[in-house]
């Protein structure tokens, strides 16, 4: 596993609750500045792999750095490393804000002042141009995901994941946001997406294909007997720029 020159490095990367194993048995190496997508049915643990890998859930066995930082020791650290876009049940958007107060919001979180121009400025990187006074709820599926992900760069982190890629999205948005996705990574950002299309892997420059049970297309090696506990959500839950997973959403992931 080479943790110098990946972005993200995964090795039997694995997680299990009480209900069983939620994802295992997880290889993934990302080069910096690559597009990555993680595809998988639904309760194929992909969205819980991309927050596990986010350092927003903790994974319960293997091996996972970002950006070199190994993220079971210092979770903290790669937490502030890596940017979240939308995740549902996680860090939702506030339907009744306008862009420019849930912009506000989240420039405020991290501590940094603002103005109008300001606005326009955490939007462009994705290639958004949003009227400031359009609620939340106004937006469309596209539009929706891209303002998650340029909140998610607010910080500039050198990582940023995001999922549900293609939700209620045409083929001419989804293909316009894995543009909007590409300019990012052209900036040297990371990204990493989940998708329920496996079609959308030959877009990217990695792709992770989960089957039904949480594992690695592919891989039939058999899981060790005895294998590890089960993965603990990140304490910490209450930090509003960082937000851990609760057991409850953990299993409403499933």
């Amino acid at each position: 596993m080479d943790t110098t020159t990946a972005a993200i490095a995964a090795r039997g990367l694995g997680l299990r609750t009480g209900a069983g194993w939620v994802y295992r048995g997880i290889d993934l190496e990302v080069p910096a500045g690559s597009l990555a997508v993680v595809t998988g049915p639904a309760r194929s643990g992909k969205t819980a792999l991309l927050l596990s890998i986010a350092a927003r859930m903790k994974a319960g066995e293997g091996e996972l750095a970002v950006a070199g930082v190994d993220a079971r020791r210092h979770p903290s650290r790669v937490r502030r490393l890596t940017g979240l876009g939308e995740f549902r049940g996680v860090n939702d958007l506030d339907e009744t804000l306008t862009v420019a107060d849930q912009v506000m919001m989240e420039l405020a979180l991290h501590g940094r002042h603002w103005r109008g121009a300001h606005v326009d400025g955490v939007l462009e990187p994705l290639g958004l141009s949003l009227p400031h006074d359009v609620t939340v709820r106004s937006l469309g599926a596209a539009d929706r995901l891209l303002l998650g992900a340029a909140l998610g760069c607010v910080s500039r982190p050198p990582v940023l994941v995001l999922d549900e890629l293609d939700e209620d999205t045409t083929p001419e948005e989804t293909a316009a946001v894995l543009d909007a996705l590409r300019a990012l990574t052209a900036a040297g950002v990371t990204v990493l997406a989940g998708t329920l299309d496996p079609g959308l892997a030959p877009a990217a420059d990695v792709a992770l294909a989960l089957t039904a049970e949480g594992r690695s297309a592919g891989s039939d090696a058999p899981f060790p007997a005895g294998a590890a506990a089960p993965g603990d959500p990140v304490p910490g839950g209450a930090d509003p720029v960082h937000p851990a997973v609760t057991p409850e959403v953990l299993d409403a992931l499933r």
